[in-house]
């Protein structure tokens, strides 16, 4: 069974974790780990601790003892021994004992019949003791008890052994502070955890909301809902990357923006054409064809048509490529004069035509990082538009000067100019806010040329001027060999 066969239950349930989700999981995890480890440690280090100070006051214990039953056993006072032993040994969980030297008991705390049948040699701690060894360590009580910590010590004076003293203490103690300890720190952690679970749940929750509403809006783009916008503002990552969403939002609105307006306006200068070639091909079949003056005149507009519309095809095409990065550069250093030359006569026919005279300007030494053919078609594009609006017995100017490490190229036709309202947008497609800018043409050529010189890494924008006409500037990197 695939999962689009499964039930809707069991698909919830297999449904992976979300950012919040994982991140309560793994921080409440990292949590209970390190709170675990650290109370493993506290209640080893009590353990460890407790033990070893009660071990030491259980040594200094036996030691004092041993100096004074020392005395009493070198003037064999046994009554005075018992008494000793006695008070000593009379609080809760101590056994205190001392043995002769041939291991038999001469004085006990604990008044146990049973201590005098037992063979003490064989006790933890004695046999080293009565060989003149101190011992210490951990056994079960004398007659089977609980755990006990023992000290045993041997009793001499003047090299010769009088007897040994051993001194034990339950552990029951210990282990009762240690399970209070256990429990306190258990309690704690509990308490830990909570309060961590909740901190990091309301922590988990301020980093995945917002994601969430990310993933959200990333969605509503992907559907085409171009006009949402994220409302976070956080002093951190999370919000500089809301703000540079709604940015990329508001971009990607404009260039759709575009894109409907290009279609628009291609549509309606696609539609132009072909419209005027179906009426006069319309004309033809209805017998307009008969008279030959007529006949010529509607096959030259059917010529121009079909000229225009292949023209507005190939600017589509060639801005299409520019857009996007398709059309490859084959930049090297050049002489900016052939460049310029080649697009003045390119034009220069069509100039004639309308007495239009082209002057050509430029630093002699000037040369260029370019590909030729894409800025003789940009050139193209921008003479192309001078000669639109020169009125006839104009002068359109070309001239070339070096600024810094670049080419500063400026055309200057004596046309009606660009009003200022209009300067931001006459390098968009198919601009017409100012009609009396459009003589004719695609509408592309601008864009195609502004596209061309943005790969070049340069600029083109109209020149701030107020003597009549336009002026368009194109700034292009120098060669190498001229770069500073």
């Amino acid at each position: 069974m695939t999962r689009g066969d499964m039930p809707a239950s069991d698909r919830q349930r297999l449904r992976p974790l979300n950012v919040r989700q994982r991140l309560f999981a793994t921080t409440l995890g990292l949590l209970v780990l390190g709170a675990g480890a650290l109370a493993s440690v506290v209640l080893w280090s009590f353990a460890h601790f407790f033990l070893a100070s009660a071990e030491a006051d259980l040594a200094a214990r036996t030691h004092a003892i041993a100096e004074t039953a020392a005395e009493l056993l070198e003037h064999r006072d046994e009554a005075r021994l018992r008494i000793l032993v006695e008070r000593y040994g009379a609080q809760e969980g101590i056994a205190l004992r001392v043995l002769a030297p041939d291991g038999r008991l001469l004085a006990t705390s604990q008044h146990d019949p049973r201590e005098h049948t037992i063979d003490w040699t064989t006790i933890p701690g004695v046999a080293g003791a009565l060989a003149g060894h101190e011992q210490s360590g951990t056994a079960k009580g004398t007659l089977g008890y609980d755990d006990r910590i023992y000290d045993t010590v041997p009793i001499a004076r003047d090299g010769a052994l009088l007897g040994v003293v051993r001194m034990s203490r339950s552990l029951a103690q210990l282990q009762a502070h240690t399970r209070e300890t256990v429990f306190t720190v258990l309690v704690a952690l509990t308490v830990i955890l909570a309060v961590g679970s909740g901190f990091i749940a309301w922590f988990a929750r301020g980093l995945g909301r917002p994601i969430q509403q990310m993933r959200d809006f990333a969605v509503a783009l992907g559907r085409g809902e171009l006009g949402t916008r994220l409302a976070i503002a956080r002093p951190d990552e999370l919000g500089e990357l809301a703000a540079e969403l709604n940015r990329m939002a508001e971009r990607l609105g404009a260039l759709e923006q575009e894109r409907r307006s290009f279609l628009a306006n291609a549509s309606h200068e696609l539609r132009t054409p072909v419209s005027n070639l179906r009426v006069t091909l319309q004309a033809l079949d209805d017998g307009a064809g008969d008279d030959p003056e007529l006949r010529a005149r509607f096959l030259r507009t059917a010529v121009d048509e079909t000229t225009r519309l292949g023209s507005l095809i190939q600017d589509l095409l060639d801005l299409g490529h520019l857009e996007a990065g398709a059309a490859r550069l084959d930049r090297h250093d050049v002489p900016l004069r052939p460049v310029l030359e080649r697009a003045t006569r390119a034009i220069e026919g069509r100039a004639l035509d309308r007495r239009v005279s082209l002057v050509l300007d430029l630093d002699e030494d000037l040369a260029v990082n370019i590909d030729p053919e894409r800025i003789a078609q940009a050139l193209l594009c921008v003479l192309d538009n001078a000669l639109k609006f020169s009125p006839s017995g104009g002068l359109i100017e070309v001239v070339a000067r070096r600024r810094g490490n670049y080419a500063e190229i400026a055309v200057r036709d004596q046309g009606p100019g660009i009003a200022d309202v209009d300067r931001p947008h006459v390098f968009e497609q198919f601009y017409t806010a100012d009609r009396s800018r459009r003589r004719g043409g695609t509408g592309l050529g601008l864009a195609i040329a502004r596209r061309i010189v943005d790969a070049h890494g340069g600029t083109i924008t109209v020149a701030d001027e107020q003597s009549p006409g336009a002026t368009l500037v194109l700034r292009l990197p120098l060669a190498a060999a001229l770069t500073v």
